[in-house]
């Protein structure tokens, strides 16, 4: 195979390698402060494929109508909610999070019922698949001495 063949497929092996761990973080990821008591309900609640996922999971939008009267609006890409859920009132809480670097926990809004990350299946997509790429392209560009 010559080297500007191994190349072209070594950039397309990374391109599925980094798009397919960036999806499966999306499958294995649950709900940062889903669980608890209902403090409101999410209504209105439209949804599309999420093509991030290879159109295997969900990205609903939907107004949350707090227990005071107050609406929030509501964006989930992980299938919180589903099609299913359209034209009902599904039980939301808002719990406390901590989210990215900042040491500020903020009130986020998320489903009643829990819903925990697969953390062993969300750090193999993540670790995983480019370990795998980078074996196989370090296999595709090794030299290879000629049996004596």
């Amino acid at each position: 195979m010559t080297k500007p063949k191994r190349i072209a497929i070594a950039a397309v092996l990374w391109i599925v390698a980094l798009y397919t761990a960036h999806a499966g973080t999306l499958f294995f990821d649950g709900e940062a402060g889903s669980g608890g008591d209902p403090k409101g309900y999410a209504e209105r609640i439209s949804c599309a494929r999420n093509w991030w996922a290879f159109g295997a999971l969900w990205h609903c939008n939907a107004t949350i109508v707090a227990d005071d009267g107050k609406q929030y609006p509501y964006s989930n890409k992980n299938s919180s909610l589903t099609p299913a859920d359209m034209g009902n009132r599904v039980p939301m809480t808002n719990n406390r999070v901590r989210s990215g670097r900042s040491s500020q926990s903020s009130e986020e809004w998320a489903l009643a019922e829990r819903r925990d990350p697969n953390k062993v299946a969300y750090m193999l997509s993540l670790m995983g698949i480019p370990v795998v790429a980078l074996f196989v392209t370090f296999r595709m560009f090794r030299d290879k001495k000629p049996l004596v």
